[in-house]
């Protein structure tokens, strides 16, 4: 793959140069297709735009405008329509939904972001709908742990996490593994994502997050033993830190398929206050 044969170069010979080209794709998420199915489920939504920041986000809405608020926060370069299998079921439990395409994701407005920023946008999506719940998926947990860690005065009924990753050096060791680079160039780009953050890269983890967010009565865990994207165990450890959590551990599901499974969608119907 010539992408990882160039980044192995730059990381042999220009580590500086290469963690700010990885820094760059880390900022540039992906804008993947979305699938005929997602996009059905979304036509039937109330669409609108959104201003935040430069970005015009594309925002959905289903249910009735008087009804409890479930907010649906997808993952890195994922799309709102990655919940489209659920919506019928939260719909059922006579919940407005509420989900959006995050800044430079699906088909809000382009342009240089990071998870900070993403979890700028949940911080605001917060004040403007108070949720009573949450369901998020993916590295979108950390932008709500984020979120949630500062905005301690606005409590969440029930926050249902699809699949968890612990930390934010999981997301590097993804990145890293895939473009093929090495120490050499990760240590430089911890220094880069701590200097941004303004925090060590070892308190930007679930767990110290989830020890004291106070303000979530109850969250459930859910994840696949079968995710070959992140490991169950990553879950275990969020779930162990997390005194209000409970786990739930699926079967023969993958990362994106336990979305659509008909295991969630019964999780939903039975838990979902």
């Amino acid at each position: 793959m010539v992408t990882k044969v160039f980044f192995q170069g730059l990381d042999l010979f220009f580590p500086s140069i290469s963690a700010k080209l990885v820094y760059n794709v880390m900022s540039n998420p992906r804008v993947r297709k979305s699938r005929e199915i997602e996009e059905k489920i979304l036509d039937t939504s109330r669409k609108e735009r959104l201003k935040f920041k430069n970005f015009d986000i594309q925002m959905y809405r289903w249910g009735d405008l008087g009804n409890k608020v479930v907010l649906l926060i997808h993952g890195w370069e994922g799309q709102a329509g990655n919940f489209g299998g659920i919506v019928d079921s939260l719909l059922q439990k006579n919940y407005q939904v509420i989900a959006f395409d995050a800044p430079s994701h699906g088909k809000s407005s382009n342009g240089k972001t990071n998870m900070l920023e993403f979890a700028e946008f949940v911080s605001f999506m917060l004040k403007k709908y108070h949720p009573d719940a949450i369901i998020s998926h993916s590295l979108g947990s950390v932008t709500t742990v984020v979120a949630l860690d500062g905005n301690k005065d606005i409590p969440i009924n029930q926050w249902f996490l699809i699949t968890t990753p612990h930390s934010m050096k999981d997301k590097i060791k993804e990145v890293s593994d895939f473009l093929g680079v090495t120490d050499r160039t990760i240590n430089r780009l911890i220094k880069m994502i701590e200097k941004d953050a303004g925090e060590s890269i070892d308190r930007l983890n679930m767990s110290d997050y989830c020890v004291g967010l106070t303000n979530v009565s109850e969250a459930i865990i859910v994840h696949s033993k079968d995710d070959k994207v992140l490991s169950i165990d990553l879950s275990r450890r969020v779930h162990k830190d997390f005194p209000q959590s409970k786990l739930i551990e699926l079967d023969d599901l993958g990362h994106y398929t336990i979305l659509w499974s008909e295991e969630l969608k019964e999780i939903i119907s039975t838990r979902l206050q």
